[in-house]
């Protein structure tokens, strides 16, 4: 029972030392700040109530990042794409040209991810974005590393396609649905 413990209790610290991480994957799959920080609390909520679930302690961040990837497959079954008007940021005076440079270069980059499927999307934004080595990414998502290296290769050349596509054409807030909330 005190083993028991002491393990939960060295997971939990790992787990939450691990937020900051889970919750840059979670922005750049989501794109929205407070769906992200939802991801992460329901994830990591989930993670602590099932530690006896976990078969090798060393695998705790990718099974933490299959449970997230579980709740934003459930999340995106349930919403309708809409972007709230009040969170298009405004340029500020400082640079305007630089500044409006960089938000459509994140702008584009964040839609052309959008447009890729979700197996290409995923993989990219665990390893290119946040880091994750093959294995880890392997065991989050539940398939072989060969597939891993396979739907990055693709997924890769078929986000740098369409980033040449769209570099003629800016990408802005018109393209996506808008909805202010109140």
């Amino acid at each position: 029972m005190f083993e028991k413990r002491l393990r939960n209790k060295k997971l939990a610290q790992e787990l939450c030392a691990n937020r900051d991480r889970l919750y840059k994957l979670a922005y750049s799959w989501s794109g929205d700040a407070m769906l992200a920080d939802d991801l992460v609390q329901d994830a990591m909520q989930k993670a602590l109530k099932s530690f006896d679930s976990l078969k090798d302690d060393s695998k705790l961040n990718a099974w933490t990042c299959r449970i997230m990837l579980n709740l934003f497959r459930d999340n995106i079954r349930r919403r309708k794409d809409t972007v709230d008007i009040d969170e298009i940021q405004m340029l500020s005076p400082a640079d305007p040209h630089q500044q409006l440079t960089e938000q459509d270069n994140a702008r584009r980059l964040r839609y052309c991810l959008q447009k890729l499927g979700e197996k290409h999307r995923n993989v990219i934004t665990m390893v290119d974005l946040m880091g994750f080595t093959y294995e880890e990414v392997s065991i989050a998502l539940d398939i072989p590393i060969g597939t891993v290296m396979s739907r990055l290769c693709r997924g890769r050349a078929l986000l740098r396609q369409m980033l040449e596509t769209q570099q003629q054409t800016p990408v802005t807030a018109a393209t996506t649905n808008l909805r202010r909330v109140k």
